[in-house]
């Protein structure tokens, strides 16, 4: 959606309550009487206007005018003395040209005055003869507007599809109107609402309705965005399209310059690289007419003034991250976004004046949670944004850069100022009560008491006072706990400002917080980690009861495994290590461990139980092992021996040979 930004940085354009004036003084002084008469203030009552002015706008860069004027004179002669007026006087743009008028077909005498209290306007006084009483007469002016050159003084502009002129009327209710025709091509802004018509080719802007007590005046702009000319320029993955008035080559190189350097240290703020969004940032007189640039996500662009004006176009970036899409309350994006812009401009070491802090008391003035986008008040736009900026630059102006980034990126990822940073718990839209958070728990900077001076009113600064209690005792708690967080629904309950909820859990968690502590401390002093689960059982509750049960068993159950790891750890004798490797000791307390690390506290105990049975059997088993071996040895030694000395007693026994058989020797065969 658009997002605009009401604030007259050049303070070119005057105010209507000041052209308003000049119109009305315009008249008195256009009222000439007989010598004699009474002051022309008294004259000026007795005279009625109708007037209808119309402004003529060409593509190629042409504005022509045409103002019908018809008065009467309605004073009647009294007391010896005759009331009738000779001249007529209007406002014109001081750059108007071939200035006219007729009456009755006849060409009356103009004369063209400078208005020592108003450089962009002349005054054209027409004379004519004698308007007695009852009369009527009609003066037809025209005239031709001239534009002043780019970034000149005076704020008409008229050129190659734009242009930035006064449409006024003076006259009385209802008999007042104004219409401006422009090409179908071309946007309109004003600083009052038109009605529209389409006539063709063309677009009519029509308005009889007056604007202030003396008439008609609004400042209009009109912009051809097809007559631009056009310059891209990318920064990382970000490619813009840079458009500007025809010719005007100082504000594209202005603007890409300055993009070029000032977008990547946004990014590094902001904490997150350049979220699209927009594709055009364009030139435009509408800005010095309706006073405030913008910034427009609906048509992908944003809209600069001619100014080359390093905070609006800063400002007006900084607006793709910080929005009412991510913040909720106009003076936070508007505050944020300033404050931005003014330290990358520090940072690029550019140029930018800062606002300065406003008069709190004066008629202007609200709380900034009243101020929204539906303010269309001069004074009280003007007052708002800079209060806005100085409420927020006092909360973050003093932080250096990585704590500044801490603290904008955390806002505008929508972090729970009560989590870790990065953490996704109770994210969502940051409001005044959110960025009051962060600014504390991730800037350490207290601003309350810039809340109740700039922000606040009423109701709201009594919860401040509630916030301020509940802050202290979450703080109690959350040094009482140690190196945790504070359980989730305590957490959830601060990031919503409800502290009655924070402080019933305050009161219940602070027997569970020394208990917490206990777990902590026997992990220390034991070496081992605490079970995540136990942890987090802690950490992420909104039922706090079970933890008056698992806390505690957590302790003990670390100790336990400890002293039976322990135990099976130390060097112990021969026998007893013999015992315990026989029975596996080792392998249970480790498996207690795992247990322990798990989260699975029973089992850890029971499993730390029976390591520590077996290791009080393993000196016995050991024993038992070692004398049943040594039995063993005996036998297998003993048994060998006596079998040996045994074969050597046995008797020999002699026995005569036997004959089998007789075989006859070879010789003997023959």
């Amino acid at each position: 959606m658009a997002r605009a930004d009401r604030t007259r940085r050049s303070g070119r354009l005057l105010h209507r309550t000041t052209i308003g004036v000049l119109t009305l003084a315009l008249a008195i002084c256009g009222l000439v009487v007989a010598p004699g008469a009474v002051a022309p203030a008294s004259a000026v009552d007795g005279l009625t206007e109708e007037s209808r002015a119309r402004y003529v706008v060409t593509a190629k860069g042409g504005v022509s005018a045409e103002v019908t004027t018809t008065i009467t004179n309605v004073t009647p002669n009294r007391g010896g003395y005759t009331y009738y007026f000779e001249g007529y006087a209007v406002a014109v743009p001081a750059s108007a040209e071939n200035v006219r008028a007729t009456s009755g077909g006849t060409a009356l005498t103009v004369r063209l005055e400078d208005v020592p209290e108003d450089p962009d306007t002349r005054r054209a006084t027409a004379r004519f003869p004698a308007l007695n009483y009852g009369r009527t007469r009609t003066i037809e002016w025209t005239y031709e507007i001239g534009g002043s050159p780019i970034r000149s003084e005076r704020w008409t502009r008229v050129g190659p599809g734009y242009a930035t002129f006064a449409a006024q009327a003076a006259g009385d209710p209802g008999r007042t109107s104004v219409e401006v025709v422009v090409p179908r091509s071309m946007t309109f802004d004003a600083t009052t609402d038109f009605t529209t018509e389409r006539r063709g080719k063309r677009s009519v802007y029509s308005l009889d309705r007056h604007t202030d007590e003396w008439g008609i005046w609004a400042a209009v702009s009109v912009r051809d965005p097809g007559q631009a000319d056009e310059e891209e320029v990318a920064v990382g993955d970000a490619t813009l399209t840079l458009q500007s008035f025809p010719g005007d080559d100082a504000w594209r190189e202005f603007a890409a310059d300055r993009i070029t350097v000032g977008l990547p240290v946004l990014e590094g703020y902001l904490g997150a690289p350049w979220p699209g969004r927009i594709d055009v940032v364009r030139e435009d007189v509408s800005p010095m007419v309706l006073g405030y640039a913008w910034f427009d996500d609906a048509g992908n662009e944003i809209v600069l003034g001619e100014e080359l004006d390093e905070a609006t176009l800063f400002h007006e970036l900084g607006h793709a991250w910080i929005d009412d899409t991510r913040f909720e309350g106009r003076w936070l994006y508007e505050g944020l976004t300033e404050t931005t812009a003014h330290r990358v401009i520090d940072a690029v070491g550019g140029e930018g004046e800062p606002r300065k802090a406003p008069k709190r008391g004066s008629k202007a003035a609200l709380p900034l949670l009243e101020w929204t986008e539906s303010e269309r008040e001069p004074d009280t736009e003007t007052y708002a944004y800079a209060a806005s900026y100085v409420a927020v630059h006092t909360m973050l102006g003093d932080l250096d850069d990585d704590v500044f980034t801490e603290v904008l990126s955390a806002a505008y990822a929508g972090e729970g100022a009560y989590e870790l940073p990065a953490s996704r718990e109770n994210r969502g839209r940051v409001d005044w009560q959110r960025f009051l958070d962060l600014v504390a728990e991730r800037g350490g900077v207290d601003g309350t008491e810039v809340y109740e001076k700039w922000v606040v009113d009423g109701r709201e600064k009594d919860v401040l006072a509630e916030r301020t209690d509940a802050r202290a005792a979450y703080a109690d708690l959350d040094e009482a706990d140690g190196a945790w967080q504070p359980p989730r629904g305590l957490r959830r309950a601060m990031t919503d400002w409800d502290f009655a909820e924070a402080a019933t859990a305050v009161e219940t968690l602070e027997p569970v917080a020394a208990a917490a502590v206990e777990v902590q401390d026997a992990a220390e002093t034991t070496g081992l980690d605490v079970p995540q689960t136990v942890r987090a059982a802690y950490e992420d509750a909104t039922d706090y009861r079970a933890l008056a049960t698992l806390l505690p068993q957590a302790a003990a159950t670390i100790e336990q495994v400890s002293d039976v790891s322990d135990a099976v750890a130390a060097q112990g004798d021969p026998v007893t290590e013999l015992g315990e490797t026989l029975l596996d000791v080792e392998e249970l307390a480790a498996e207690s461990r795992a247990a322990l690390d798990a989260g699975e506290l029973d089992r850890a105990s029971a499993l730390a139980d029976e390591a520590t049975t077996q290791a009080d059997r393993a000196l016995w088993v050991g024993l038992g092992v070692v004398v049943g071996g040594l039995l063993l040895l005996a036998l297998l030694v003993l048994v060998p021996v006596l079998l040996v000395r045994r074969r050597r007693r046995r008797p020999v026994v002699l026995t005569a040979p036997q004959v089998v058989a007789v075989i006859p020797a070879p010789s003997a065969r023959g």
